[in-house]
């Protein structure tokens, strides 16, 4: 570290969160870089980084193992995070982590407010910083100084953020440590430290679990940002509804579940026309036309009051609403896509830290079940599907690293002819196969291509020669004036469709038939 960041005195009161909180926003406006010399410059992979720099020689606190707050005479938790800013599109870069979880310590009900997470966290100071493209981390500025106080958050908030944590700890008390999953719960979660190989520990009634950490998810966090940091409110203040807008409504003493299932007795039986018609259906979706691809989607979200996933509370808790179709052979009619990612963000992540593994593992998929029968499909129900970071170790980790290895070494791609000289451009990337969850290929219904000639053949000699009549200056192009909007660049210069995780239809099945059998018969 350069002398710059080191200060010979401490320069506030360490037993005063007011004055250490006043100290800290001096930080706002500051670039990181201007403030701790970080000399080892490894662009945006260590989150942790900026935190541990800050403590060590901003605010003078030495690295150390301790449980207790990083301000321990003010009982007061440091943590730093970054957030990205775009049009409407506000949203953490991370979850935050909290502290670590020790199983055996809920061998017993152990009650929140006497919770090591309590002890540690209940008296926050966030420093939050921009993150831009292309940009370091350490060098992104400070814009925001924070407190976020337990005894302080919003009600509603807070009340979720108990039930979460005793969901979790209940899970450990009954031996289930090893079952845990970040879908179980809503703001609060126990996320995965380490990796695969990393040592388990001992859990109560004989099970062993990876380490697990309680964290605030990541959409919690975004939700936080968009609507209380980046506006300046406090985090007691209660956000308005817009008016004219549709939103979920639960009731205090209710969980989502329960409140879904007092949904569900309105529809479940019923044919998808009769819903339809309802009163509340045609106010919030008008007249549903069963005929074009997203109309059972739309039919949905009206059985829920709202008009789509942009839900604020389906966004708080990471919660995606998807319409599934059994046709009368028993067979899910559509895949279901994934928001499309930045084949280069792939390049520089581990599996572990991927955005993918990120977004998977947080997330909880609400799946509407809808029949067909002779007269036509009915409604049967919901069930929640969320996965555990061991399933997408062994059912995703795989689908990963194959396009992430195949993506640095340059993609080969292949054009093939079908009737009347359509063509097909295929690549190397492995497709489906047998026990995974998904598949990684085209996100857009529009398609653009810009390949080096090297990196491409055709599947016979009319599908070379039609290589050959759409190159320009030694590059196969297709549809080029979409490479804006459809367009991902590989690492070689190579322009493709945009790309997603897509689920794979017969994984939903299966699932279906495993956990919720009853919902695929009438």
């Amino acid at each position: 570290m350069g002398n710059k960041s080191v200060k010979s005195d401490c320069e506030y009161d360490k037993t005063s969160i007011e004055s250490i909180y006043e100290y800290a926003r001096k930080l706002e406006g500051k670039v990181i870089s201007d403030v701790v010399d970080i000399k080892n410059r490894e662009g945006n992979r260590d989150k942790g980084m900026v935190g541990n720099a800050l403590q060590e020689h901003y605010f003078m606190i030495p690295r150390n193992s301790s449980s207790e707050p990083d301000f321990c005479e003010a009982m007061l938790e440091l943590k730093c995070f970054g957030y990205w800013a775009g049009k409407n599109n506000e949203r953490a870069d991370q979850r935050l982590a909290l502290t670590d979880i020790n199983f055996m310590d809920f061998s017993e009900d152990v009650p929140f407010e006497e919770s090591h997470l309590y002890h540690k966290c209940h008296n926050m100071l966030w420093v939050v910083y921009l993150m831009k493209l292309n940009q370091a981390r350490i060098d992104s500025e400070i814009k925001h100084v924070r407190l976020y106080e337990f005894d302080k958050v919003i009600a509603p908030d807070m009340r979720q953020i108990k039930k979460d944590y005793y969901v979790i700890t209940k899970k450990i008390r009954e031996g289930k440590a090893s079952e845990l999953s970040e879908g179980d719960t809503e703001y609060l979660g126990a996320a995965r430290t380490g990796n695969k190989d990393s040592k388990k520990q001992i859990a109560p009634l004989d099970d062993e679990a990876l380490p697990r950490r309680f964290v605030f998810k990541q959409s919690y966090m975004s939700y936080l940002v968009k609507e209380y940091i980046i506006p300046e409110k406090e985090f007691d203040t209660k956000i308005p509804k817009v008016k004219g807008l549709y939103y979920i409504k639960i009731p205090k003493r209710k969980t989502f579940e329960e409140w879904l299932y007092g949904i569900e007795k309105k529809y479940v039986g019923k044919s998808i026309e009769k819903i339809s018609k309802g009163k509340k259906i045609r106010e919030i979706k008008g007249i549903i036309d069963f005929g074009k691809k997203n109309s059972f989607s739309e039919l949905g979200y009206a059985m829920l009051g709202i008009k789509s996933n942009e839900d604020v509370y389906l966004k708080k808790t990471n919660t995606v609403v998807k319409a599934v179709r059994i046709n009368k052979k028993g067979i899910t009619v559509e895949s279901s896509p994934f928001p499309n990612f930045k084949i280069m963000d792939i390049i520089d992540q581990e599996w572990d830290e991927s955005d993918m593994f990120a977004y998977l593992s947080e997330q909880r998929f609400l799946l509407q079940i809808f029949v067909q029968t002779d007269k036509g499909y009915v409604y049967t129900g919901h069930t929640m599907l969320k996965f555990t970071p061991e399933e997408l170790e062994s059912s995703v980790r795989p689908t990963w690293e194959d396009f992430k290895s195949k993506v640095i070494e340059g993609l080969k791609f292949e054009v093939k002819l079908k009737k009347k000289d359509i063509p097909v451009v295929t690549n190397n990337i492995n497709g489906k196969v047998d026990g995974q969850i998904g598949l990684i290929k085209l996100h857009v219904k529009d398609i653009t291509y810009d390949i080096s000639l090297q990196n491409i053949s055709g599947a016979t000699e009319e599908a070379e020669e039609y290589i050959r009549q759409h190159s320009w200056e030694g590059r196969f192009l297709r549809k080029p004036k979409n490479r804006e909007k459809y367009g991902d660049r590989l690492p070689n210069g190579d322009i493709i469709p945009k790309q997603s995780f897509w689920l794979n239809r017969d994984y939903i099945l299966q699932y279906l038939r495993d956990r919720a059998p009853g919902l695929l018969e009438i």
